[in-house]
Protein backbone atom coordinates (compact mmCIF):
# COMPACT_ATOMS: atom_id res chain seq x y z
CA UNK A 1 0.00 0.00 0.00
CA UNK A 2 1.18 3.37 -0.52
CA UNK A 3 -0.52 4.59 2.08
CA UNK A 4 -2.84 3.89 5.65
CA UNK A 5 -4.95 5.86 7.33
CA UNK A 6 -3.64 7.03 10.99
CA UNK A 7 -6.33 5.16 13.03
CA UNK A 8 -8.86 7.89 15.61
CA UNK A 9 -8.86 7.68 19.11
CA UNK A 10 -11.53 4.41 19.61
CA UNK A 11 -11.87 3.75 16.14
CA UNK A 12 -12.30 -0.04 15.42
CA UNK A 13 -10.08 -1.21 12.71
CA UNK A 14 -12.91 -2.33 10.29
CA UNK A 15 -13.78 1.58 9.90
CA UNK A 16 -10.23 2.63 9.42
CA UNK A 17 -10.65 -0.43 6.81
CA UNK A 18 -13.48 1.55 5.37
CA UNK A 19 -11.35 5.12 4.95
CA UNK A 20 -9.30 3.47 3.13
CA UNK A 21 -11.60 1.50 0.83
CA UNK A 22 -12.87 5.35 0.11
CA UNK A 23 -9.50 6.87 -0.52
CA UNK A 24 -7.75 4.22 -2.62
CA UNK A 25 -9.53 4.46 -5.76
CA UNK A 26 -10.16 0.86 -6.20
CA UNK A 27 -13.06 0.41 -8.59
CA UNK A 28 -13.92 -2.94 -7.77
CA UNK A 29 -14.15 -3.71 -3.74
CA UNK A 30 -12.56 -6.79 -3.99
CA UNK A 31 -9.10 -5.07 -4.67
CA UNK A 32 -9.17 -2.98 -1.43
CA UNK A 33 -8.82 -6.81 -0.04
CA UNK A 34 -5.70 -7.26 -2.31
CA UNK A 35 -4.19 -4.59 -1.20
CA UNK A 36 -4.72 -4.40 2.64
CA UNK A 37 -4.31 -8.72 3.26
CA UNK A 38 -2.67 -9.91 -0.22
CA UNK A 39 -5.52 -11.93 -0.87
CA UNK A 40 -9.18 -12.51 -1.45
CA UNK A 41 -9.70 -15.15 0.73
CA UNK A 42 -10.94 -13.33 3.50
CA UNK A 43 -14.04 -11.61 5.19
CA UNK A 44 -14.93 -8.02 6.79
CA UNK A 45 -15.00 -8.99 10.22
CA UNK A 46 -16.07 -6.60 12.79
CA UNK A 47 -15.01 -7.34 16.29
CA UNK A 48 -12.37 -10.00 15.60
CA UNK A 49 -10.61 -9.24 12.36
CA UNK A 50 -7.99 -11.80 10.72
CA UNK A 51 -5.22 -11.65 7.84
CA UNK A 52 -3.32 -8.75 10.30
CA UNK A 53 0.28 -10.14 10.01
CA UNK A 54 -0.28 -9.52 6.07
CA UNK A 55 -1.61 -6.36 6.69
CA UNK A 56 1.36 -5.04 8.38
CA UNK A 57 3.61 -6.73 5.82
CA UNK A 58 1.70 -4.53 3.01
CA UNK A 59 1.89 -1.37 4.90
CA UNK A 60 3.54 1.35 3.68
CA UNK A 61 7.16 1.76 4.17
CA UNK A 62 8.21 3.41 7.56
CA UNK A 63 4.72 2.28 9.20
CA UNK A 64 4.98 2.32 12.97
CA UNK A 65 2.19 -0.26 13.11
CA UNK A 66 2.11 -3.89 14.67
CA UNK A 67 -0.20 -6.54 14.61
CA UNK A 68 -0.56 -6.57 18.95
CA UNK A 69 -1.49 -2.77 18.63
CA UNK A 70 -3.96 -2.65 16.66
CA UNK A 71 -5.37 -5.47 18.53
CA UNK A 72 -5.47 -4.36 21.54
CA UNK A 73 -5.89 -0.50 20.62
CA UNK A 74 -8.35 -1.55 17.57
CA UNK A 75 -10.60 -4.69 18.08
CA UNK A 76 -13.21 -5.90 20.60
CA UNK A 77 -10.24 -8.59 21.58
CA UNK A 78 -9.58 -6.72 25.30
CA UNK A 79 -13.00 -7.05 26.18
CA UNK A 80 -14.45 -10.44 24.36
CA UNK A 81 -11.01 -11.94 25.49
CA UNK A 82 -10.88 -10.39 28.78
CA UNK A 83 -12.19 -13.92 31.20
CA UNK A 84 -10.32 -16.54 29.50
CA UNK A 85 -6.93 -18.11 30.36
CA UNK A 86 -3.80 -17.08 28.96
CA UNK A 87 -3.48 -20.13 26.75
CA UNK A 88 -6.49 -19.76 25.00
CA UNK A 89 -5.83 -15.95 24.05
CA UNK A 90 -2.88 -16.69 22.98
CA UNK A 91 -4.38 -18.81 20.00
CA UNK A 92 -6.97 -16.35 19.41
CA UNK A 93 -3.82 -13.49 18.94
CA UNK A 94 -2.52 -15.91 16.61
CA UNK A 95 -5.54 -16.34 15.03
CA UNK A 96 -6.24 -12.78 14.01
CA UNK A 97 -2.63 -12.71 13.02
CA UNK A 98 -2.93 -15.27 10.37
CA UNK A 99 -6.32 -17.56 10.71
CA UNK A 100 -10.04 -18.80 10.41
CA UNK A 101 -11.97 -16.10 12.33
CA UNK A 102 -15.22 -18.36 13.52
CA UNK A 103 -12.48 -20.02 16.19
CA UNK A 104 -12.06 -17.05 17.68
CA UNK A 105 -15.76 -16.44 18.00
CA UNK A 106 -16.33 -19.67 19.55
CA UNK A 107 -13.37 -19.59 21.81
CA UNK A 108 -14.50 -16.44 23.29
CA UNK A 109 -18.32 -16.81 24.04
CA UNK A 110 -19.32 -14.98 21.25
CA UNK A 111 -21.47 -18.13 20.05
CA UNK A 112 -23.34 -17.77 22.87
CA UNK A 113 -25.28 -14.53 22.26
CA UNK A 114 -26.85 -12.92 19.49
CA UNK A 115 -24.60 -10.26 18.49
CA UNK A 116 -25.48 -6.73 17.19
CA UNK A 117 -27.17 -6.67 13.78
CA UNK A 118 -26.01 -2.82 12.59
CA UNK A 119 -23.55 -0.64 13.44
CA UNK A 120 -24.08 1.99 16.52
CA UNK A 121 -23.61 5.43 16.95
CA UNK A 122 -23.78 8.16 19.28
CA UNK A 123 -24.83 11.06 18.11
CA UNK A 124 -22.50 13.67 20.07
CA UNK A 125 -20.08 11.78 19.11
CA UNK A 126 -20.78 11.80 15.56
CA UNK A 127 -21.09 15.18 15.70
CA UNK A 128 -17.73 15.74 17.20
CA UNK A 129 -15.89 13.70 15.12
CA UNK A 130 -17.11 15.56 12.06
CA UNK A 131 -15.85 18.76 13.62
CA UNK A 132 -12.18 17.50 14.78
CA UNK A 133 -11.49 15.17 12.21
CA UNK A 134 -13.68 16.41 9.45
CA UNK A 135 -15.19 12.59 9.09
CA UNK A 136 -17.55 10.19 11.29
CA UNK A 137 -16.10 6.69 12.29
CA UNK A 138 -17.20 3.45 14.16
CA UNK A 139 -16.30 3.77 17.91
CA UNK A 140 -15.11 0.31 18.94
CA UNK A 141 -16.80 0.84 22.78
CA UNK A 142 -20.79 1.66 20.54
CA UNK A 143 -20.11 -1.82 18.80
CA UNK A 144 -20.33 -4.05 22.22
CA UNK A 145 -23.30 -6.08 21.54
CA UNK A 146 -24.61 -4.89 25.65
CA UNK A 147 -23.92 -1.66 25.27
CA UNK A 148 -26.38 0.75 24.97
CA UNK A 149 -25.32 4.21 26.40
CA UNK A 150 -22.33 6.53 25.29
CA UNK A 151 -20.52 6.62 28.44
CA UNK A 152 -18.67 9.94 27.26
CA UNK A 153 -22.17 11.64 26.82
CA UNK A 154 -24.51 9.63 28.63
CA UNK A 155 -27.49 9.49 26.25
CA UNK A 156 -28.16 6.63 24.01
CA UNK A 157 -26.80 4.70 21.17
CA UNK A 158 -28.57 4.39 17.75
CA UNK A 159 -28.43 1.70 15.19
CA UNK A 160 -27.25 3.08 11.86
CA UNK A 161 -28.84 1.64 8.51
CA UNK A 162 -25.93 -0.27 7.79
CA UNK A 163 -25.75 -3.97 8.74
CA UNK A 164 -22.93 -5.66 9.97
CA UNK A 165 -23.19 -9.17 9.12
CA UNK A 166 -25.56 -9.16 5.59
CA UNK A 167 -24.78 -9.08 1.92
CA UNK A 168 -21.41 -8.46 0.65
CA UNK A 169 -19.13 -9.55 3.43
CA UNK A 170 -16.21 -8.38 1.28
CA UNK A 171 -16.54 -4.67 1.46
CA UNK A 172 -15.95 -2.55 4.37
CA UNK A 173 -18.62 0.51 4.99
CA UNK A 174 -17.56 3.49 6.65
CA UNK A 175 -19.73 6.18 8.83
CA UNK A 176 -21.50 8.86 7.31
CA UNK A 177 -24.16 11.17 7.32
CA UNK A 178 -26.69 9.15 4.89
CA UNK A 179 -26.67 5.46 7.42
CA UNK A 180 -26.35 7.39 11.00
CA UNK A 181 -29.61 9.34 11.03
CA UNK A 182 -32.22 9.61 13.81
CA UNK A 183 -35.65 9.08 12.80
CA UNK A 184 -36.82 8.19 16.16
CA UNK A 185 -35.71 9.44 19.41
CA UNK A 186 -34.75 6.67 21.98
CA UNK A 187 -35.72 6.89 26.00
CA UNK A 188 -34.78 4.90 28.87
CA UNK A 189 -36.16 4.97 32.12
CA UNK A 190 -33.42 6.36 34.62
CA UNK A 191 -33.29 2.83 36.28
CA UNK A 192 -31.85 1.35 32.79
CA UNK A 193 -30.34 4.27 31.79
CA UNK A 194 -27.95 3.61 35.19
CA UNK A 195 -27.41 0.26 34.70
CA UNK A 196 -26.92 0.67 30.92
CA UNK A 197 -24.30 3.48 31.75
CA UNK A 198 -22.38 1.30 34.47
CA UNK A 199 -22.14 -1.73 32.00
CA UNK A 200 -20.64 1.11 29.50
CA UNK A 201 -18.26 2.38 31.86
CA UNK A 202 -17.30 -1.25 32.42
CA UNK A 203 -16.64 -2.19 28.99
CA UNK A 204 -14.84 1.27 28.64
CA UNK A 205 -12.01 -0.23 31.23
CA UNK A 206 -11.68 -3.90 29.98
CA UNK A 207 -11.34 -1.70 25.99
CA UNK A 208 -8.53 0.94 28.27
CA UNK A 209 -6.68 -1.52 29.82
CA UNK A 210 -4.60 -4.16 29.02
CA UNK A 211 -4.98 -6.70 32.35
CA UNK A 212 -2.72 -9.36 32.65
CA UNK A 213 -4.63 -13.06 31.82
CA UNK A 214 -6.19 -15.24 34.48
CA UNK A 215 -7.14 -18.44 35.33
CA UNK A 216 -10.78 -19.43 35.29
CA UNK A 217 -9.75 -20.21 39.04
CA UNK A 218 -8.43 -16.58 39.85
CA UNK A 219 -11.94 -14.89 39.06
CA UNK A 220 -13.71 -17.73 41.17
CA UNK A 221 -11.59 -16.90 44.20
CA UNK A 222 -12.19 -13.56 43.71
CA UNK A 223 -15.89 -13.65 43.79
CA UNK A 224 -15.91 -16.39 46.23
CA UNK A 225 -14.32 -13.85 48.42
CA UNK A 226 -17.22 -11.22 48.35
CA UNK A 227 -19.63 -14.17 48.07
CA UNK A 228 -18.99 -15.07 51.90
CA UNK A 229 -18.68 -11.33 52.74
CA UNK A 230 -22.14 -10.73 51.50
CA UNK A 231 -23.52 -13.71 53.32
CA UNK A 232 -24.03 -16.17 49.74
CA UNK A 233 -21.46 -18.38 50.68
CA UNK A 234 -19.91 -19.84 53.46
CA UNK A 235 -16.61 -21.04 53.97
CA UNK A 236 -17.14 -24.70 53.24
CA UNK A 237 -17.61 -23.73 49.27
CA UNK A 238 -21.62 -23.98 49.21
CA UNK A 239 -23.35 -21.16 47.60
CA UNK A 240 -27.16 -20.18 48.44
CA UNK A 241 -27.97 -20.37 44.71
CA UNK A 242 -31.47 -19.31 45.03
CA UNK A 243 -30.86 -16.31 47.38
CA UNK A 244 -27.96 -15.07 45.00
CA UNK A 245 -30.21 -15.49 41.94
CA UNK A 246 -33.33 -13.80 43.26
CA UNK A 247 -31.32 -10.84 44.35
CA UNK A 248 -29.47 -10.92 41.37
CA UNK A 249 -32.55 -10.58 39.71
CA UNK A 250 -34.10 -7.92 42.15
CA UNK A 251 -30.97 -5.39 41.64
CA UNK A 252 -30.71 -5.64 37.98
CA UNK A 253 -34.54 -6.78 37.03
CA UNK A 254 -35.31 -9.21 34.44
CA UNK A 255 -35.91 -6.28 31.85
CA UNK A 256 -31.97 -5.10 31.88
CA UNK A 257 -31.26 -8.63 31.97
CA UNK A 258 -32.79 -9.74 28.93
CA UNK A 259 -31.96 -6.45 26.77
CA UNK A 260 -27.87 -7.74 27.93
CA UNK A 261 -29.13 -11.43 26.68
CA UNK A 262 -28.45 -12.76 30.66
CA UNK A 263 -31.86 -13.80 31.53
CA UNK A 264 -31.92 -16.03 35.03
CA UNK A 265 -33.92 -18.76 35.89
CA UNK A 266 -34.71 -20.24 39.59
CA UNK A 267 -33.21 -23.67 38.83
CA UNK A 268 -30.43 -24.91 38.99
CA UNK A 269 -28.66 -24.05 35.65
CA UNK A 270 -28.14 -20.88 34.23
CA UNK A 271 -24.87 -18.94 33.37
CA UNK A 272 -24.54 -17.27 36.96
CA UNK A 273 -24.07 -20.69 38.87
CA UNK A 274 -21.43 -21.38 35.96
CA UNK A 275 -19.28 -18.59 37.33
CA UNK A 276 -19.13 -19.35 40.44
CA UNK A 277 -18.97 -22.90 39.99
CA UNK A 278 -15.70 -25.23 38.73
CA UNK A 279 -16.70 -25.36 35.42
CA UNK A 280 -14.53 -24.90 32.18
CA UNK A 281 -17.85 -23.47 30.12
CA UNK A 282 -16.85 -20.45 28.33
CA UNK A 283 -19.39 -17.29 28.65
CA UNK A 284 -19.74 -13.41 27.21
CA UNK A 285 -17.43 -10.97 28.93
CA UNK A 286 -20.77 -8.98 29.95
CA UNK A 287 -21.99 -11.61 32.24
CA UNK A 288 -18.71 -11.59 34.33
CA UNK A 289 -19.17 -7.43 34.81
CA UNK A 290 -22.71 -8.10 35.94
CA UNK A 291 -20.98 -9.92 38.80
CA UNK A 292 -18.59 -8.00 39.72
CA UNK A 293 -20.85 -5.17 39.21
CA UNK A 294 -23.28 -6.76 41.84
CA UNK A 295 -20.96 -7.59 44.10
CA UNK A 296 -19.44 -4.01 44.22
CA UNK A 297 -15.42 -5.36 42.82
CA UNK A 298 -14.12 -2.73 40.76
CA UNK A 299 -12.90 -4.17 37.43
CA UNK A 300 -9.77 -3.06 38.38
CA UNK A 301 -9.41 -4.64 41.80
CA UNK A 302 -11.23 -7.88 39.69
CA UNK A 303 -7.93 -8.60 37.76
CA UNK A 304 -4.96 -6.53 39.73
CA UNK A 305 -6.00 -6.95 43.71
CA UNK A 306 -6.04 -10.96 45.27
CA UNK A 307 -9.02 -9.73 47.16
CA UNK A 308 -8.86 -11.00 51.17
CA UNK A 309 -11.55 -11.84 53.56
CA UNK A 310 -9.01 -10.38 56.39
CA UNK A 311 -7.30 -7.13 57.56
CA UNK A 312 -4.29 -9.05 57.15
CA UNK A 313 -4.82 -9.34 53.57
CA UNK A 314 -4.96 -13.26 54.20
CA UNK A 315 -7.72 -15.33 51.48
CA UNK A 316 -8.96 -17.01 54.78
CA UNK A 317 -11.58 -19.13 52.70
CA UNK A 318 -8.33 -20.92 50.70
CA UNK A 319 -6.96 -21.34 54.15
CA UNK A 320 -10.45 -22.56 55.45
CA UNK A 321 -10.03 -24.79 52.47
CA UNK A 322 -6.86 -26.43 53.21
CA UNK A 323 -7.86 -27.07 56.84
CA UNK A 324 -11.59 -28.65 55.94
CA UNK A 325 -9.65 -31.07 53.32
CA UNK A 326 -7.37 -32.49 56.11
CA UNK A 327 -10.72 -32.78 58.04
CA UNK A 328 -12.20 -34.78 55.75
CA UNK A 329 -9.49 -36.90 55.34
CA UNK A 330 -8.56 -37.58 59.19
CA UNK A 331 -12.70 -38.35 59.21
CA UNK A 332 -12.61 -40.80 56.55
CA UNK A 333 -10.12 -43.04 58.17
CA UNK A 334 -12.43 -42.96 61.44
CA UNK A 335 -15.28 -45.82 60.07
CA UNK A 336 -17.99 -42.55 59.95
CA UNK A 337 -20.68 -43.07 57.00
CA UNK A 338 -20.35 -40.22 54.56
CA UNK A 339 -23.85 -38.89 56.40
CA UNK A 340 -22.21 -38.58 59.57
CA UNK A 341 -19.32 -36.95 58.12
CA UNK A 342 -21.41 -34.38 56.05
CA UNK A 343 -22.97 -33.64 59.90
CA UNK A 344 -19.66 -32.93 61.37
CA UNK A 345 -18.46 -30.68 58.28
CA UNK A 346 -21.76 -28.57 58.26
CA UNK A 347 -22.12 -29.70 54.62
CA UNK A 348 -24.41 -31.83 52.21
CA UNK A 349 -23.50 -35.52 51.04
CA UNK A 350 -22.70 -34.70 47.53
CA UNK A 351 -20.24 -32.03 48.21
CA UNK A 352 -18.39 -34.66 50.78
CA UNK A 353 -18.54 -37.08 47.32
CA UNK A 354 -17.45 -34.90 45.29
CA UNK A 355 -14.41 -33.59 47.74
CA UNK A 356 -13.44 -37.54 48.26
CA UNK A 357 -13.18 -37.84 44.03
CA UNK A 358 -11.15 -34.43 44.24
CA UNK A 359 -9.06 -35.76 47.18
CA UNK A 360 -8.80 -39.41 45.64
CA UNK A 361 -10.01 -40.68 48.72
CA UNK A 362 -9.38 -43.75 49.04
CA UNK A 363 -13.43 -45.85 49.02
CA UNK A 364 -14.29 -46.64 52.57
CA UNK A 365 -17.86 -47.02 52.72
CA UNK A 366 -20.32 -50.00 51.59
CA UNK A 367 -24.02 -48.88 50.98
CA UNK A 368 -25.92 -50.78 53.34
CA UNK A 369 -26.54 -48.16 55.98
CA UNK A 370 -24.82 -45.60 54.68
CA UNK A 371 -21.25 -46.84 55.14
CA UNK A 372 -21.83 -46.70 58.81
CA UNK A 373 -22.43 -50.78 59.09
CA UNK A 374 -19.20 -52.32 57.63
CA UNK A 375 -19.07 -55.77 59.24
CA UNK A 376 -22.98 -55.95 60.26
CA UNK A 377 -26.46 -55.61 58.02
CA UNK A 378 -28.26 -52.87 59.23
CA UNK A 379 -31.32 -54.82 59.72
CA UNK A 380 -29.26 -57.18 62.01
CA UNK A 381 -28.12 -53.87 64.73
CA UNK A 382 -29.82 -53.34 68.15
CA UNK A 383 -29.65 -50.04 66.72
CA UNK A 384 -32.63 -50.86 63.78
CA UNK A 385 -34.10 -53.08 66.51
CA UNK A 386 -34.89 -49.78 68.45
CA UNK A 387 -35.76 -47.35 65.54
CA UNK A 388 -38.40 -50.02 64.43
CA UNK A 389 -40.14 -50.12 67.80
CA UNK A 390 -39.97 -46.48 68.44
CA UNK A 391 -41.11 -45.81 64.97
CA UNK A 392 -44.20 -48.19 65.67
CA UNK A 393 -44.77 -46.59 68.55
CA UNK A 394 -44.89 -43.31 66.68
CA UNK A 395 -47.11 -44.71 63.98
CA UNK A 396 -49.78 -46.18 66.69
CA UNK A 397 -49.57 -42.78 68.64
CA UNK A 398 -50.62 -41.02 65.85
CA UNK A 399 -53.32 -42.87 64.88
CA UNK A 400 -54.73 -42.88 68.52
CA UNK A 401 -54.07 -39.03 68.57
CA UNK A 402 -56.56 -38.77 65.58
CA UNK A 403 -58.67 -41.43 65.09
CA UNK A 404 -60.54 -39.83 62.25
CA UNK A 405 -58.11 -39.40 59.77
CA UNK A 406 -57.06 -41.91 57.54
CA UNK A 407 -53.28 -43.14 57.25
CA UNK A 408 -52.64 -41.57 54.16
CA UNK A 409 -53.68 -37.77 55.69
CA UNK A 410 -51.35 -38.18 58.34
CA UNK A 411 -48.28 -38.97 56.08
CA UNK A 412 -48.39 -35.86 55.08
CA UNK A 413 -46.98 -34.25 58.40
CA UNK A 414 -45.06 -37.55 59.17
CA UNK A 415 -43.41 -38.64 55.86
CA UNK A 416 -40.58 -39.63 57.72
CA UNK A 417 -41.58 -41.99 59.38
CA UNK A 418 -43.92 -43.95 57.11
CA UNK A 419 -40.72 -44.04 54.18
CA UNK A 420 -38.62 -46.15 57.33
CA UNK A 421 -41.19 -48.54 58.05
CA UNK A 422 -42.36 -48.96 54.31
CA UNK A 423 -39.04 -49.80 53.67
CA UNK A 424 -37.92 -51.70 56.77
CA UNK A 425 -41.07 -53.19 58.14
CA UNK A 426 -43.24 -53.48 55.19
CA UNK A 427 -45.64 -55.99 56.42
CA UNK A 428 -46.54 -54.29 59.75
CA UNK A 429 -47.17 -51.09 58.11
CA UNK A 430 -49.63 -52.44 55.89
CA UNK A 431 -51.20 -54.23 58.67
CA UNK A 432 -51.76 -51.24 60.67
CA UNK A 433 -52.72 -48.50 57.86
CA UNK A 434 -55.93 -47.06 58.24
CA UNK A 435 -58.74 -46.26 55.01
CA UNK A 436 -61.36 -44.53 55.45
CA UNK A 437 -63.74 -44.34 52.83
CA UNK A 438 -65.38 -40.55 52.52
CA UNK A 439 -68.49 -41.02 51.15
CA UNK A 440 -68.75 -37.65 49.07
CA UNK A 441 -72.26 -35.87 48.44
CA UNK A 442 -73.21 -36.02 44.73
CA UNK A 443 -72.40 -32.62 42.84
CA UNK A 444 -75.29 -30.92 41.24
CA UNK A 445 -73.33 -29.46 37.89
CA UNK A 446 -76.53 -27.90 36.68
CA UNK A 447 -77.21 -26.01 39.63
CA UNK A 448 -73.48 -25.57 39.99
CA UNK A 449 -73.08 -24.45 36.43
CA UNK A 450 -76.24 -21.83 36.59
CA UNK A 451 -73.95 -20.12 39.65
CA UNK A 452 -70.61 -19.51 37.96
CA UNK A 453 -71.31 -18.44 34.80
CA UNK A 454 -72.56 -14.87 36.60
CA UNK A 455 -69.46 -15.35 38.34
CA UNK A 456 -67.41 -15.81 35.47
CA UNK A 457 -68.80 -13.44 33.08
CA UNK A 458 -67.82 -10.77 35.99
CA UNK A 459 -64.55 -12.02 36.36
CA UNK A 460 -63.83 -11.75 33.10
CA UNK A 461 -65.25 -8.22 32.50
CA UNK A 462 -62.73 -7.16 35.05
CA UNK A 463 -60.06 -8.49 33.35
CA UNK A 464 -60.71 -6.48 29.99
CA UNK A 465 -60.48 -3.60 31.62
CA UNK A 466 -58.02 -1.88 33.03
CA UNK A 467 -54.47 -3.07 32.85
CA UNK A 468 -54.97 -6.65 30.80
CA UNK A 469 -54.61 -9.87 32.27
CA UNK A 470 -54.31 -12.76 30.16
CA UNK A 471 -57.80 -15.29 29.52
CA UNK A 472 -57.07 -18.08 29.99
CA UNK A 473 -59.09 -21.06 31.95
CA UNK A 474 -56.22 -20.87 34.44
CA UNK A 475 -56.22 -17.75 35.31
CA UNK A 476 -60.01 -17.39 35.99
CA UNK A 477 -60.62 -20.20 37.84
CA UNK A 478 -57.42 -18.53 39.82
CA UNK A 479 -59.71 -15.24 39.93
CA UNK A 480 -62.31 -17.63 41.61
CA UNK A 481 -60.40 -19.88 43.81
CA UNK A 482 -61.09 -22.90 41.89
CA UNK A 483 -58.27 -23.06 39.74
CA UNK A 484 -57.86 -27.09 40.56
CA UNK A 485 -60.55 -28.24 38.99
CA UNK A 486 -62.49 -25.60 36.76
CA UNK A 487 -60.70 -26.16 33.47
CA UNK A 488 -60.61 -30.28 34.32
CA UNK A 489 -64.57 -30.04 34.84
CA UNK A 490 -65.51 -27.78 32.09
CA UNK A 491 -67.49 -30.57 30.60
CA UNK A 492 -69.65 -30.23 33.40
CA UNK A 493 -70.31 -26.96 32.76
CA UNK A 494 -71.69 -26.23 29.25
CA UNK A 495 -73.23 -22.57 30.01
CA UNK A 496 -69.85 -21.72 31.60
CA UNK A 497 -68.03 -23.24 28.78
CA UNK A 498 -69.76 -22.02 25.57
CA UNK A 499 -69.18 -18.21 27.27
CA UNK A 500 -65.21 -18.90 28.53
CA UNK A 501 -64.19 -20.75 25.38
CA UNK A 502 -64.80 -18.17 22.80
CA UNK A 503 -62.50 -15.29 24.94
CA UNK A 504 -59.60 -17.56 25.48
CA UNK A 505 -56.67 -15.68 24.48
CA UNK A 506 -53.28 -17.29 22.80
CA UNK A 507 -50.06 -15.44 24.03
CA UNK A 508 -49.97 -13.53 20.53
CA UNK A 509 -53.63 -12.24 21.19
CA UNK A 510 -53.04 -11.26 24.43
CA UNK A 511 -49.29 -9.74 23.69
CA UNK A 512 -51.72 -7.24 20.76
CA UNK A 513 -54.24 -6.35 23.04
CA UNK A 514 -51.61 -5.57 25.25
CA UNK A 515 -50.06 -3.21 23.20
CA UNK A 516 -53.18 -1.30 22.32
CA UNK A 517 -53.73 -0.67 25.65
CA UNK A 518 -50.49 0.37 26.48
CA UNK A 519 -51.05 2.58 23.40
CA UNK A 520 -53.65 4.36 24.37
CA UNK A 521 -52.25 4.66 27.70
CA UNK A 522 -49.31 6.42 26.51
CA UNK A 523 -51.92 8.45 24.85
CA UNK A 524 -54.07 9.49 27.57
CA UNK A 525 -50.66 10.03 30.14
CA UNK A 526 -49.60 12.80 26.96
CA UNK A 527 -46.12 10.67 26.70
CA UNK A 528 -44.61 9.57 23.36
CA UNK A 529 -45.23 6.60 21.77
CA UNK A 530 -41.73 5.25 21.12
CA UNK A 531 -40.44 1.22 21.19
CA UNK A 532 -39.46 1.81 24.61
CA UNK A 533 -42.16 3.45 26.41
CA UNK A 534 -44.32 0.80 24.82
CA UNK A 535 -42.18 -1.66 26.05
CA UNK A 536 -42.41 0.06 29.38
CA UNK A 537 -46.04 0.76 29.69
CA UNK A 538 -47.52 -2.51 27.57
CA UNK A 539 -45.03 -4.96 29.60
CA UNK A 540 -44.62 -6.65 26.34
CA UNK A 541 -40.55 -7.60 26.02
CA UNK A 542 -39.31 -6.43 22.26
CA UNK A 543 -38.38 -10.30 21.73
CA UNK A 544 -42.45 -10.94 21.94
CA UNK A 545 -42.77 -8.32 19.87
CA UNK A 546 -41.22 -9.66 16.70
CA UNK A 547 -43.69 -12.72 16.14
CA UNK A 548 -46.84 -9.89 15.98
CA UNK A 549 -44.90 -7.08 14.31
CA UNK A 550 -47.27 -7.10 11.35
CA UNK A 551 -50.24 -6.55 13.68
CA UNK A 552 -48.57 -3.93 15.77
CA UNK A 553 -48.02 -2.09 12.74
CA UNK A 554 -51.33 -2.32 11.71
CA UNK A 555 -52.37 -0.86 14.90
CA UNK A 556 -49.95 1.77 15.09
CA UNK A 557 -51.00 2.88 10.92
CA UNK A 558 -54.82 2.47 12.37
CA UNK A 559 -54.09 4.71 15.11
CA UNK A 560 -52.24 7.59 12.81
CA UNK A 561 -48.28 6.81 14.06
CA UNK A 562 -46.59 6.32 11.06
CA UNK A 563 -43.85 4.79 13.13
CA UNK A 564 -41.46 1.54 11.72
CA UNK A 565 -39.83 0.04 14.66
CA UNK A 566 -40.51 -2.93 15.05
Amino acid sequence: MNFFPTSYPDEILYSTFARYCIRSGNVREIHNFEDLFGTRNCVASLELPTHLDALISNMPVGAKYTAEYLIYKHTLFPFVAAFIPKERAKKIIQTMRNGEGAISYNRTGLLSITLNRYFRFCTQCFKEDVEIYGEPYWHRLHQVTGVYICPKHKIPLYNSTQLIRAGNRQRFIGASHENCKVDEEITYSKDLTKKMLWMAEDVQVLLNNQFEFKEPEWFRSQFRVKLVEKGYARMNNYIHQKRLKQDFINFYGEEYLNLVQSPLTMNSKGWLPDLVRKNDRTTYAIRYLLLARFLEVPIVDLFNTKLATNAEGENTIDAYQELWDQRLIELSQSGLSIRAIAEILESSTKTIRKAIDRLEIEEFWKFNGGGKYLYNKFTDTEEFKVKKKDLREKWLELHSQHPNKSSNQMRKDNDGVYAWLKKYDSEWIEKHYRRIDNKVNPVNWENRDAELLTKVKEVIKDMKEGKPEQITWTTVGSKLGISGWLSKKKEKLPLTKAFVEPQIESLEEYHIRKIKWGIEELERQGKEVTLWNLVETAGVRPQYMKPISREIQKILKDKGYNIDFI
